[in-house]
């Protein structure tokens, strides 16, 4: 069986240390979708990542360390997809589709591979992954919170937008993230037959157009 390998490692690292580090996230993320996270060793790892077990205890002090180490790299490598997206566009209405497309996009791609890790687990280890999925989903909040809020500092420093009070932003950021969720979940998990991205393209439509009174 060929595991998928996510986008996790794919920029040049800055230095020898970081190198080592995002070789052996890669590592273990592979060896987690094969066996499950719980039956993976320290010892599996460094010889996965070509590496000694002194070596690897360098980096990281635990397998709960690495873990969640490869959790971190999947919440930030979806924010640095997203932010690039954004980049990539003009205007306002534009930022948000291409957030909200994405958004959804990197969760499809990163759902396979955390779809695999689970049906290696047992249900023990189920249980305890589906916590850690709590944390990361946190995680992406607080990035995509950080984006938007971003997206629309930007827009209201062009005077693309009137000004809006700090609480009456937090909610339409709020908004906005439950949105997209609601619409995958719906269209893409529960099979609706409305079509996704001409429904982002209306939410975002509707963003702007209260953004602009």
């Amino acid at each position: 069986m060929d595991y998928y390998l996510c986008p996790i490692m794919t920029k040049a690292a800055s230095n020898s240390d970081e190198i080592a580090q995002e070789e052996i996230l890669q590592a273990a993320l592979r060896l987690y979708q094969k066996f499950g996270p719980a039956k993976v060793t320290m010892d599996d790892i460094a010889s996965a990542s070509g590496r000694g077990r002194t070596s690897l205890y360098y980096y990281y002090k635990s397998r709960d360390e690495i873990y969640q180490g490869v959790m971190d790299k999947i919440a930030g490598e979806m924010a640095i997809r997203i932010r690039q997206a954004v980049k990539g566009v003009e205007g306002l209405e534009d930022k948000i589709y291409a957030f909200c497309y994405t958004k959804i996009k990197t969760s499809e791609d990163w759902k396979r591979v955390l779809d695999t890790m689970w049906t290696a687990m047992t249900a023990e280890e189920q249980s305890k992954h589906a916590r850690v999925m709590i944390g990361l989903h946190n995680k992406l909040l607080y990035h995509e919170g950080v984006i938007l809020n971003e997206i629309l500092a930007d827009a209201a420093s062009r005077k693309e937008i009137r000004l809006i009070g700090a609480g009456d932003q937090d909610m339409l950021v709020f908004f906005i993230s439950c949105g997209i969720r609601g619409l995958r979940r719906e269209i893409v998990e529960h099979n609706d037959p409305h079509d996704l991205y001409q429904a982002l393209r209306l939410l975002s439509e509707m963003v702007v157009k209260w953004l602009k009174g």
